[in-house]
């Protein structure tokens, strides 16, 4: 068997095994998927019963691809973030609502592709999602996401900050006396581990309460290549990610203001961005995408690309129009 969906989970009753899944050895591809009630509320009684049944519902060692989808529990089995998934290559989160912080599945060896969709309780995305808490020891060779290539977030409307390392920590270097500052930053967690340094590609797609990038895209995800932003209508600038390359497609948010000191990205596309009202440091460009309703506004900074394009290459920047 390498295919299994097990579907309408609320029926299921938890038992007194965790083996109803242990023992398929040749399982690579598991969903589990949970029904949403149409009216009304889950009683307490429901959610409990939901999370036991979860909890017991271990995969095997080998499994590879990993479908959640409707979970309405408060919290993730305590399976999740062990070896019983050291053979995973992609994970879907779907529609999972009610859980308010992400599982802590940043340690997972062989995961490539992770895509959570509709996670609508979660507000704040922090130093747990890469294994960096505060108080915990922090190792050279601590990688996070060691092999993650892909990384999708859609439909998170509630979804404000999103930070790497305790902003505590963060402050805490730039103050002290007598050197004690010097210090700190020596042991400060981002120069100490490696942060998703395969990632190639990130999508950010209905998060529009968002307010920041962490600082640490760009700089320490050597490899990231698209960055791809809609609908993030809280966010106000895109700038100082400096290993960022390639690809930039920005689409639908309203409240972008700048790009800016982005030097490897050469391709840019921009649509239903009206307050974008400074774009700049972007030395690499070769080409520039805009939507129709782009043209007005970009012409206060579309100018300034094109003389910066001139001066680098000799030749003017290739300009189209977005139609997809």
């Amino acid at each position: 068997m390498s295919y299994l969906s097990l579907v309408k989970l609320e029926r299921a009753a938890h038992c007194s095994t965790n083996t109803v899944l242990t023992d398929k050895t040749h399982l690579k591809h598991l969903t589990l998927e949970w029904t949403e009630r149409g009216e009304g509320s889950y009683s307490e009684e429901d959610v409990s019963n939901a999370e036991k049944v979860f909890e017991q519902l271990i995969p095997p060692h080998n499994l590879e691809d990993l479908t959640i989808v409707k979970f309405f529990g408060q919290r993730y089995p305590t399976w999740f973030h062990t070896t019983f998934l050291s053979s995973l290559i992609y994970l879907k989160l779907v529609d999972v609502r009610s859980c308010v912080h992400l599982p802590p599945i940043w340690q997972l060896p062989n995961l490539k592709y992770l895509k959570i969709d509709g996670a609508h309780a979660v507000t704040k995305v922090g130093p747990e999602f890469v294994g960096c808490k505060k108080g915990d020891p922090v190792w050279k060779e601590l990688i996070a996401f060691p092999k993650l290539e892909r990384l999708i977030f859609m439909d998170m409307p509630k979804w404000e900050e999103w930070s790497f390392f305790d902003k505590e920590v963060t402050a805490a270097d730039e103050l002290g006396e007598d050197g004690a500052a010097d210090i700190r930053k020596e042991d400060a967690p981002s120069a100490r581990m490696r942060l998703l340094p395969c990632l190639v590609k990130l999508f950010l797609h209905g998060c529009p309460k968002l307010r920041d990038l962490p600082q640490q895209l760009g700089k320490d995800t050597a490899c990231l290549k698209e960055l791809n932003l809609r609908g993030l209508n809280n966010l106000k600038a895109v700038e100082d990610h400096p290993v960022l390359s390639e690809v930039l497609i920005i689409g639908d948010c309203e409240g972008l203001e700048r790009i800016y000191n982005l030097p490897q990205v050469t391709d840019l596309q921009v649509r239903g961005c009206l307050n974008l009202s400074h774009v700049e440091g972007l030395g690499s460009l070769q080409e520039l995408s805009l939507g129709e309703d782009m043209q007005e506004v970009s012409s206060r900074w579309v100018p300034g690309l094109q003389e910066q394009h001139r001066q680098l290459h000799g030749e003017d920047l290739d300009i189209y129009t977005w139609t997809r």
